[in-house]
C-alpha cells in the first residue's frame, strides 16, 4: 500500500492579504485597494447610521439611496 504524502505549505505571498496570488500590473492594483477602501468607507458610514435592529434589507435600501446623485 504506498504511504501517503504530505503536499508542501505554499510559500509566503510578498504582500499578505485578499487576493495576492492574483496576478495584475500594479498600478491596477493599487486602483483595486482604492476602490475596495472606499466601498468599505461607504458601508461603515451606513452601518453607523442604521440601527441595532436593522437587517440587510435595511441597509442595501440605504446605501443605495446614498449612492444616487
Amino acid at each position: 500500500m504506498p504511504e501517503p504524502t504530505i503536499d508542501p505549505p505554499p510559500e509566503p505571498a510578498a504582500e499578505a492579504g485578499p487576493g495576492t496570488g492574483l496576478q495584475m500590473p500594479p498600478e491596477r492594483r493599487r486602483a483595486a485597494k482604492a476602490h475596495a477602501a472606499l466601498l468599505s468607507a461607504a458601508a461603515v458610514k451606513v452601518a453607523a447610521d442604521l440601527p441595532l435592529s436593522a437587517d440587510v434589507d435595511d441597509f442595501r435600501r440605504i446605501l443605495l439611496a446614498e449612492a444616487r446623485p
